[in-house]
């Protein structure tokens, strides 16, 4: 007795080889938690501080 879930004749599910873009979702998201990141460093350790981290951060994500 075989498992239909194995079946060559078993249609496809709803939605195969659909998948969802969450681009945009992760990227706004990403933005609210660095804000949220520097937000706090800021109330811990200064204003010097978060630029700094901020100007750090930049130099090594964006080298050339």
């Amino acid at each position: 007795m075989g498992h239909r879930r194995y079946s060559e004749d078993r249609p496809p599910l709803p939605g195969d080889g659909y998948l969802e873009d969450y681009t945009i979702p992760f990227l706004v998201m990403a933005g609210i938690l660095t804000f949220i990141l520097l937000f706090v460093i800021w109330a811990a350790w200064g204003f010097a501080a978060a630029v700094g981290l901020s100007v750090l951060a930049d130099r090594f994500l964006f080298a050339r």
